[in-house]
């Protein structure tokens, strides 16, 4: 009897273990599932590290990305296509995290949690499913023309609906023909990076865009008041300067020649707590999310700078950094009324959204709407007065530029950020051009040639 009980109780407890175990195998699977049926030792969907099975990637004019051709990958026929989406669709090898190919591998290649890495007939069913994303290929190769071999990224939305018309960053390379990245450090420093989604930069004087903002709303006498500059002024033995001494200056004129001094006098006059929580509005400091891809965050930390670090950080500089696409949604939020819509990359109207949760455009008011329109008519001011109407003629462009100090003896970094007050392109845009100089000849070079062709494309939509 004591032999039955004592085997009694050991099968209980292997039973026990077993469903501890089946729960435990349960739970890991529906967690990682995804992860291992896409990591590329699974040859049911990989050959030599290569995704063999797949659907086809499309741009939102129907042109092909990619495809799977004889079980190999097929790119874009025309190579500076394949350049300028490289980091969009990513490489044959997954290095680009925040690639279509990384991060829609289950939707391209077919697999879901019931089926696994199912084949089913092909006259019922074709290998894989098929992705359409917002991207204009010519617009994302008109950019890459522009930028010219210099590293950086550039970006366009529709501030309306959400949809990303352009996605470029560089350095790249054609996924075809894949050059010696490991023999050549510097010119692919950082080349499997995303910049547009996973690069944050000092930002310069287009944050003065955010110390604005504050202006507006805290200085309820800021549009009638003047201010001096006389090329550099001195705040607790700090210098703060300028290009040049602008003399007699309204808060209207000191955003449109973006003068140092006068923004470190209204920036103490806010305060750092102030400006600090227009920051963390703006969507600084936080991720935002492109169809479940995450983004490198800015970091705005001045809520107890004082004196010549607060001047400066509320002028760009100090330790302020800014991801492009999160200040690409800022001003698009500027044209939109002051409610920001979160980007999408995904056009299909099909698409599975448990997969891919962000597809809906949400908004969100991050600004009131009368600050924006006052924001707006300055950036309009910006592009009349400073900028050159005739530069960016027909684009009615609401403009702000940035030359982020960097250090050392690099050049400063080029910004130039803003959108278009038109209802039939209400696009907004950022140029970011690494050691590129000046913002608004550079970054805004790149930025008129980009939006011209954008609307182009879109009066074909």
């Amino acid at each position: 009897m004591k032999i039955l009980t004592k085997r009694a109780f050991a099968l209980l407890i292997l039973s026990v273990l077993l469903i501890i175990g089946l729960l435990v195998f349960t739970i890991k699977y529906i967690n990682n599932a995804s992860d291992w049926a896409q990591h590329p030792t699974n040859k049911h969907l990989f050959r030599n590290g290569q995704l063999q099975t797949t659907g086809k990637i499309y741009d939102r004019k129907g042109e092909i990305l990619l495809q799977t051709v004889d079980g190999a990958q097929k790119y874009n026929n025309d190579a500076t296509v394949r350049k300028a989406v490289m980091h969009a669709i990513g490489d044959s090898y997954g290095n680009v995290m925040t690639s279509a190919q990384v991060a829609f591998g289950e939707k391209l290649s077919g697999w879901d949690m019931v089926n696994g890495a199912y084949r089913f007939n092909a006259q019922r069913y074709k290998p894989g499913n098929d992705i359409t994303l917002t991207l204009d290929s010519e617009v994302c190769v008109e950019a890459y023309k522009a930028m010219n071999r210099r590293k950086g990224t550039v970006g366009v939305y529709n501030y309306k609906t959400g949809e990303i018309i352009c996605m470029v960053s560089t350095p790249t390379f054609d996924p075809e023909n894949r050059p010696d990245v490991e023999g050549n450090p510097d010119r692919y420093e950082g080349v499997y990076i995303n910049r547009l989604l996973s690069a944050a930069y000092t930002p310069g004087s287009v944050f003065k865009l955010i110390t604005a903002e504050a202006a507006i709303d805290t200085i309820k006498d800021i549009d009638t008041r003047t201010y001096e500059c006389a090329a550099e002024k001195l705040i607790d033995g700090n210098r703060i300067t300028c290009p040049a001494a602008h003399g007699n200056m309204t808060f209207k004129q000191a955003l449109a020649h973006s003068c140092n001094v006068t923004f470190a006098e209204i920036t103490l006059e806010i305060g750092g707590a102030t400006l600090q929580k227009y920051a963390d509005k703006a969507g600084f400091n936080s991720s935002h999310k492109v169809n479940g891809i995450s983004t490198s965050a800015g970091k705005v930390d001045v809520s107890n700078a004082k004196g010549g670090d607060l001047a400066w950080a509320g002028i760009g500089q100090y330790s302020n950094t800014a991801n492009p696409l999160s200040f690409m949604t800022y001003v698009g939020a500027i044209g939109n009324d002051g409610i920001k819509v979160t980007p999408s990359i995904i056009k299909d109207s099909n698409v599975i959204l448990s997969l891919l949760p962000d597809i809906v455009p949400e908004g969100d008011r991050i600004i009131t709407q009368e600050t924006a329109a006052s924001l707006g008519a300055m950036m309009r001011n910006n592009t009349i007065e400073v900028y050159g109407e005739k530069n960016f003629k027909g684009l009615e462009l609401c403009a702000k530029s940035g030359t982020a100090e960097v250090g050392g003896e690099k050049a400063p970094h080029a910004w130039f950020t803003g959108y278009m007050d038109r209802d039939d392109c209400p696009l907004a845009f950022v140029v970011v051009v690494e050691n590129g100089g000046s913002g608004s000849r550079v970054a805004g070079s790149i930025a008129g040639k980009v939006l011209q062709k954008a609307v182009d494309r879109m009066s074909l939509d």
